[in-house]
């Protein structure tokens, strides 16, 4: 398997006809465009906390149920409803773009991302919710790091997660990184020193 190369971040979706006996719920939910990515928080919640990958930055459920891309509800609504939908994809893009920054400024959280490279070729952005009323010293110093804007700690350290790697990669699994010093998982620096205490 090939070494884990660099992550970097980067400064930081006509008729009529009888109704159903039950009212129809349809839904389009936004997510982050992004050739490959994981569900938003919002999505997840809709799954019972499956997390996924997911080909299009449209979601569509009805009645509670996945039902898929842009593609999937017009062809949806033509086979149960005799509608042909013309509307353009790109509009179904700015919908969910529209529901996804909303549902983002509605948590009065913080949010900050990293852009991903493999062999310095982008391949997609990860986005953080930051709890910062649950943990406000951790998401301080994560959010910094994600910035850069601490410069460099005492001991010369960059305070940047810029050009840092992921150091270990578990298939189907997860990713871990953030070793700014020596990029093993046995090192690291904080914007308050070596180590902190507290939340």
């Amino acid at each position: 398997m090939a070494s884990p190369q660099p992550c970097r971040p980067q400064h930081g979706r006509c008729g009529s006809l009888p109704l159903p006996e039950r009212p129809l719920q349809v839904k389009v939910v936004g997510l982050f465009s992004c050739p490959n990515f994981q569900i938003a928080k919002s999505a997840a919640e809709e799954l019972k906390n499956e997390t996924w990958e997911y080909s299009s930055s449209v979601i569509s459920f009805v009645n509670g149920q996945l039902l898929g891309d842009a593609l999937d509800l017009q062809k949806w609504a033509h086979e149960v409803w005799d509608i042909v939908d013309v509307k353009p994809s790109a509009l179904y893009d700015a919908l969910t773009e529209d529901f996804s920054t909303k549902f983002l400024k509605d948590t009065k959280h913080n949010f900050v991302f990293l852009d991903i490279c493999i062999d310095s070729s982008p391949i997609g952005r990860l986005i953080f919710e930051l709890y910062c009323d649950v943990c406000p010293k951790t998401c301080k110093n994560f959010q910094v790091l994600c910035t850069g804007k601490a410069g460099f700690s005492q001991s010369g350290i960059r305070l940047h997660y810029k050009d840092s790697i992921f150091h270990r990669i578990v298939r189907n699994g997860w990713i871990q990184g953030g070793d700014i010093v020596s990029g093993k998982g046995d090192n690291g620096e904080s914007i308050y020193g070596p180590t902190f205490e507290g939340n």
